[in-house]
């Protein structure tokens, strides 16, 4: 009679969002006690406790010694926390700049290339010289646009100028008066 395990958390989650197939494979020859990746992992943990209780008697006088040393020297050890808490902070906001940058430069690839897709589509459907000829009328009113809000920024520049008794007019250099 086959022995039936209980429900793990991981046995629930890899049913439930992955195909039968799939799932079993994964409980067959990553998570079933007698596959290779749990020996391998029970060895590792076996041979990190084995190290870790010969070194215990080798590092116990020395953790005992800095413990003394700590106690004698409280200042010290607020300086020292207070370092460690500073250090831990930095550590903890790179990692959250690092996940904002990286998922910043995920969604900007996900739009550049939905952005060329969509580009293509309109290319396919609409043809090579429609395309071209739609792009060409585009291209001229975001020019028109552009040279309209630069009027208007050259026109608030000169009163800007003309207000703070500069020369205003733009052939002189920002900043110098006019004599």
């Amino acid at each position: 009679m086959p022995s039936v395990e209980p429900p793990t958390l991981a046995t629930h989650l890899l049913t439930a969002l992955l195909p039968p197939e799939l799932a079993d494979s994964i409980q067959k020859h990553i998570l079933h006690p007698r596959s290779p990746v749990q020996i391998i992992a029970r060895n590792v943990l076996d041979q990190a406790q084995s190290l870790l209780d010969t070194a215990a008697p080798l590092l116990e006088p020395l953790f005992d010694r800095v413990m003394m040393l700590l106690a004698e020297n409280q200042g010290l050890v607020g300086v020292i926390a207070s370092l460690v808490v500073l250090a831990t902070v930095v550590i903890i906001l790179n990692w959250i700049r690092r996940l904002l940058m990286w998922w910043t430069r995920m969604a900007m690839r996900i739009a550049t290339w939905a952005f060329l897709l969509a580009l293509a589509a309109w290319i396919w459907e609409r043809g090579v010289f429609e395309s071209a000829r739609d792009m060409a009328v585009m291209g001229g009113k975001i020019v028109g646009y552009l040279a309209v809000i630069k009027d208007v920024w050259l026109q608030e520049y000169d009163r800007y100028e003309a207000q703070q008794g500069m020369a205003g007019t733009r052939g002189t250099a920002s900043g110098q008066r006019s004599r």
